[in-house]
This record gives C-alpha cells, structure tokens and sequence, in this order.
C-alpha cells in the first residue's frame, strides 16, 4: 500500500471548490426528524425521552475553538467519565468510565467510523476545524447505535455550509517544525448547503519535559521517535429534493505517517522502535430521509470506512534495517434504515435494520538478520567447524590447521539464519534470510435488527428498546440481544430525576477471531448490565448541576491469556460518580468545574491485582473563559489525575511474579490568550499546553509531552 500523491489531489479538489460561485442564504429550518446525521429519533424542540435520561456531555465549535483543541482527542479529555490515554502504540485512546476504546462507538454524522481489525478509532486524525459539536452519550444508550457501545457513544457532527463562513481558516506553530493549520470553503442555497475543508497536522516531535532524565533511549528536549504528519480532506454537502425529502453526502480522505515513541529507559519495558511508515483511509457515507405523512418517514444511510497501514518495526533507533513489517487493510461497508412512526402526542415507534461487514487482511513478515561464525585452535591435528540455520536463511563455516593436538568443532545458526564454528582450526560462515510470513485475509456479517419505543408527557417520559444481533462466522454462527429501558421524572422546573437500565453486547473482532498468531473462534461475545441513577438541577442565576451514579457488571471480557491467546477470561465491574457545574452568572465569564470517581475491579483476579491498569480513580477538571472589555478572550482549563495502577513483574522471594504498582499523580494546566485584529475577519491567538512542564506518565515508562507554546491566527471573510 502505497504513498499516493495527496497533498495534490487535495489542492486540486479545494481550488475547484474555492472557483465555484458560493451563495450565502439564510438558514432554512427543516423538521429534525429528517435530520440522518441522528441516530436516536428527534421530532421537534424539546428534548427526546432518550436524550433526558441518557447522560451525555456536548461541546459546540465555539467552546472548541476557545480552548484551542486542534483535534477530536483534545477536545475529549475534558468531558466527564472519560480519559484520553496515550500508550504503547502512540495513538491516543478514550476510555469511557472504565472501558476501553474498543468498547466505544465513534459515529461522524451519525455513521459508525470504528476499525474492522480491533473495533478502535484513532481520534487524533480528525481535525477540531472540521467539528461542530461533539455529544458524549454514557450508560443505557439507545439500542438504534448496534451492538458495542459498553463505554458510550461518541457522535461527531461536522460544520455545515450554511452555518460557517464562505472562506476561512486557521495556522499555528511552534517549535521542532511544528504546524497546525486548515482551509475551508463553504456555501448554501434555498436547498442546498456543501462544505469543504482542508487541513495539515505535521511536527518534527514533541518536547518533553524540562526534568526529564537522559537515558541510552531519550536523550535531549524532543521526545525520541515522536514525529508526525497528518493530512486531512473533508467535504459534505446535503440537496433537499422537496421539504420532505433530503439526500446527504461525506467524503473524508485522510493520509500520513507517525512515529511511536518507545519506553524512556526508566522502567524495565521491552524496547521497541516501531513506525507507522504509510498511513491513507478514507470514509464515504451517502444518506437519505424521507416523510411519507404525518405519520411514517424513513431514513437511512450507506457507508464505507477503509484504512491501509503499513507498520515497520525496526532493528535499532537508526530506523534502517528492518525487523518485521505489517501492511494492513480494514474495511467496514453497511447499511441503516429506520422507520419511525410518529403517533403524536407523545408516542413515538422506531424500527432499525442494520447490516455491516468487516473484514480485515493483512501480510506480517519478519525480517532475519545474518551473523558470522568463526573458530580457532592450535595443534597439529585438523578440525572443522560448521553452522546451520533454520528459518529462511542457512549458513555454514569451515575451518582447517594443523597442529600436534586434535580439534574438533561444532556450529548452530538460530532463525536467523547465522552459523558459527569452532574447532582445531579455524573458520567462518554467514547466512541470511527472512523468516515466515503471517497472512490473513478474513470477513464477517454483523446484522442488528432493533425497535424503540419513546413516550412523552409534560413532566414524565420514558423509552424502552431492544435488539436482536447476529454475528456470521467462519465456523460458527453466533447470535444475542441488547436492551434498555430509561424514564424521568420533571420534580419540579429545575429539577429532573433520571433512571436507565440496559444490557449491551459486543461481537469479537476480526483480530480476537481470526489473528494466526492469537486468534481464537471459539470466543464468546462479551455482555454488560449496566444500572444509571442521574440528577439534573438548576441552582438558578444561570447556573446548572449534573450528576450520574452508576454500576456495570461486564462479563466475557475479552483478553490475552498468558500463551498469548485471545479468550473469554475476565468478569469486570465498575462503580463511579460523574458530577459537572456550569456557571455563567456573571458577564462574559464562563465556569464549569467537574469530577469523576471510578471504582474498577476485575472479578476473576488474584489478590492484590484486582484493580485494573490504567483507569484513574479520581480526576478533576476546571474550565474558565472570560472575554475583556477590550476584546481579549483568556481561555484556562485545569485537570488533576490521581489512582492509577499498573502490573508489572517483579522477583519475589526469588522467583517472577506479578504486583502492582502506582504512576505519579499529575496536574495539566492549559491556557489560551487570543485577540481580534480586525473584527471577526482576523484574530491573533497564543496558547501554552501544559503551561506547568509538568512531567507525567499515562502508562509505564511513556512520558508524555511537556510544556508547548502555539503562535497562531484564525481569519474569516
């Protein structure tokens, strides 16, 4: 899979875009129940059932452009009960009260963007620029979302050319060669509206640090192996045929490559010096929704979300000589529809049929290296010496002398290929070859089936839905079900009380299944329960308290066993509090201050290794925005991070075992200064992250990035 000249292609498509004649028009309001880019069914201004008993979190672009995020794992870390964690693989990961990425459904427009391979999504390759609004959904979600989901919902709603401005963009920099940058054209009509942006993401790394110690692998300010590229198309556009009928189209085409740092050399971790050398995706998605009458409408989607990596794993930190490579195609093509029937008066019918297909193929090869062989001696006898090699390469070597003793010798080459020889004589050998090759070329249907019902009343509503999934195998066939069922209660005008239950399932993925090396088809799919208790309160003066207790008990956790073999091995539960206040009483200043506690255990665990890795126990986060009389707007976030444990082994009383240990607390600090120069046409803006340099570590011997300082400016015409 090779590099394909995009960085053309795109300046081509946003020049064609840019020529176009753009007629701004007035936004034209269309009935929400048309609206594709909504999984869950929204049939006028209020609130659905759905949406007042689920616990959810939104940002608009506004609030993302304020804070400075630059992409969608930025903007994230700051909503309650998640955690954007960078590991081993250098690609951030949200976790969901508890779960992980896996276990998180990721929705642009509405349409699912997770990964055949592994059900995972890479955040950091969607661009801020290109977001309206993101909605965390938590606990008993809607049924309409498919299978998975355990973690949440994560949907991510893109501008619309009605809503932005006919030209604009943004650039920043900083240090190493680092710039953020985007360029978006946009325009609308009576019945239309389109949209095209496009944006880089490119560093040479990213510093660390100022006490960060030098080892043998992180020497210097920039952390080793940390750079990266990221080039981003997006365009969207949507035709109302009549006021009843709306077609919808997005392109998004994504291509770069990326480093992935290795342990710093504080820990004990195995070293690795791995790249992602060539990274191109792309996700096309084609909508349509119709009202027949007042009663029935359908609406529906197709999609098709594809990413090609090609990922080197090297010999050395020089990135030459090759140790094993793997060149990878996901691919996830499907299909929604829904019909939905709208009795009135509060009653509300939805039915979902919805099949997809993944498959995964991939080529792994490994990469021998070749050693030499010698042997001496003295005497005068003979001797010989000889190597043999195994795998795809041999090797040999031969000796002679002469002496008045004997010699005798002997050689073995491991995989790679090398022999050796010693003897009363002396000699050498060489071999070389590559070893065996790993390919896997694999596919499955998922088919969800699923009706939901909403009722709705002035001060009472409630939803209940169920699924039918089935997963179609190579050997087997496996079939389970998922349900909710949510109601609220309005107390009082500022007062609502929330109640969800729901159990959700979760299929194994193309690598769980069918990976040559840790495949297993015998796995079962994986079920949680999950039990929501929420309060919705306002204080007055333009102030508002959420606050969500809940419980979940995950069974058939999938994991690797100790042979490295995916099985059904872990009953997990997680019990937590998510608690936000927002506060606008005074003018022009914004606050919101919110805390998240999780308690994780693993059922099934020895003593003492019970708690599960990497999932903190308390976080903290503070927000603030305040615009001067003068126009300069200050942006602050805070976030503290404490209780997070990991495993590793240790000798104890002489032998290997595993125990637990804790990383260091830390505290990130954020802050963003930014100014108008000419109105809202041209603005000026400095931002710091991590202002502190605080020194801070998500997983073992991973340190993350210090302090980094942003010039930048945003123009609008």
């Amino acid at each position: 899979m090779k590099n394909k000249p995009v960085s053309l292609k795109l300046s081509l498509v946003a020049a064609a875009v840019a020529a176009s004649p753009l007629v701004m028009a007035e936004e034209v309001k269309h009935e929400p129940i048309l609206d594709v880019a909504e999984v869950i069914v929204i049939t006028g201004e209020k609130p659905t059932p759905l949406q007042q008993t689920t616990s959810s979190w939104t940002i608009g672009a506004d609030e993302i452009q304020a804070m400075g995020a630059q992409s969608l794992d930025q903007i994230l870390k700051n909503a309650p009960g998640v955690y954007v964690r960078t590991g081993g693989q250098g690609t951030p990961r949200v976790d969901v009260r508890g779960f992980k990425a896996r276990h998180v459904i990721y929705l642009i427009n509405g349409v699912p963007a997770n990964g055949a391979e592994d059900g995972q999504f890479d955040p950091s390759v969607v661009p801020a620029s290109q977001i309206e609004s993101v909605t965390v959904s938590m606990g008993p979600t809607s049924v309409l979302y498919g299978p998975g989901g355990a973690g949440g919902v994560i949907n991510i709603r893109t501008k619309q050319g009605a809503d932005v401005p006919g030209f604009s963009g943004h650039l920043e920099g900083s240090e190493n060669d680092t710039f953020n940058g985007d360029v978006t054209v946009a325009g609308s009509g009576e019945r239309w509206q389109g949209l095209v942006s496009l944006s880089r993401q490119q560093t040479d790394g990213w510093p660390v640090s100022g006490d960060q110690p030098d080892t043998e692998l992180q020497q210097g300010d920039t952390r080793f192996n940390s750079d990266k590229t990221i080039d981003n198309l997006f365009a969207q556009g949507s035709y109302w045929l009549s006021d009843n009928t709306q077609l919808m189209a997005n392109l998004s085409l994504r291509s770069g490559d990326w480093g992935k740092p290795t342990v710093d050399g504080t820990t004990n971790g195995k070293t690795r010096f791995e790249r992602v050398d060539d990274y191109d995706a792309h996700t096309v998605q084609l909508g349509l929704a119709h009202r027949f009458n007042d009663l029935l409408t359908l609406r529906g989607f197709i999609y098709q979300n594809q990413s090609d990596v090609l990922e080197n794993r090297y010999l050395d930190d020089s990135f030459v000589g090759l140790q094993q490579s793997l060149d990878g195609r996901s691919v996830v093509s499907g299909g929604n529809v829904q019909l939905i029937a709208d009795f009135d008066e509060g009653h509300l019918l939805t039915g979902a049929l919805i099949a997809e297909h993944q498959s995964w193929e991939s080529e792994s090869k490994k990469i021998e290296t070749s050693d030499a062989g010698s042997g001496s001696g003295s005497g005068s006898g003979s001797g010989t010496g000889g190597g043999s090699g195994t795998g795809g390469g041999s090797g040999s070597g031969t000796g002679g002398g002469s002496g008045s003793g004997g010699g005798s010798g002997s050689g073995t080459d491991s995989g790679s290929g090398s022999g050796s020889g010693s003897g009363g004589g002396n000699g050498s050998g060489g071999g070389n070859g590559s070893g065996g090759a790993e390919s896997f070329d694999d596919s499955s249907w998922l088919y969800t089936l699923a009706a939901e019902y909403q009722y709705q009343q002035d001060s009472v509503g409630a939803s209940l839905g169920g699924a039918l999934h089935e997963q179609q195998r190579v050997r087997e066939d496996e079939s389970d079900y998922s349900a909710q069922a949510s109601a609220y209660w309005q107390a009082a005008e500022a007062t609502r009380l929330n109640l969800g239950v729901a159990r959700k399932v979760r299929f194994p993925s193309m690598r769980n299944l069918y990976s040559l090396s840790s495949g297993n088809q015998d796995l079962e799919s994986e079920t949680s329960k999950h039990l929501e208790l929420s309060l919705a309160q306002g204080l007055g003066s333009n102030t508002d308290l959420s606050l969500a207790a809940y419980y979940t008990d995950a069974e058939n956790y999938i994991a690797k066993d100790v042979d490295g073999i995916y099985q059904n091995m872990g009953r997990y539960q997680f019990k937590g509090v998510d608690f936000l206040v927002r506060d606008q009483s005074i003018d022009n200043l914004s606050l919101s201050f919110g805390y998240s506690f999780l308690d994780s255990e693993d059922k099934d665990a020895a003593p003492g290794l019970d708690t599960l890795e990497y999932r903190p126990r308390h976080q903290f986060r503070l927000q603030a925005d305040y615009e001067f009389s003068f126009a300069t707007r200050i942006n602050l976030n805070v976030e503290h991070i404490m209780g997070q444990v990991y495993h590793t082994e240790e000798k104890v009383a002489g032998q290997k075992q595993l125990v637990e240990k804790s990383l260091d607390d830390y505290t990130l600090v954020d802050l963003k200064l930014s100014h108008p120069i000419a109105g809202d046409a041209l603005s000026v803006y400095l931002r710091a992250a991590n202002l502190l340099d605080e020194r801070y570590y998500q997983s073992e011997g991973l340190p993350q990035a210090g302090r980094q300082v942003f010039l930048g400016v945003n123009w609008q015409l």
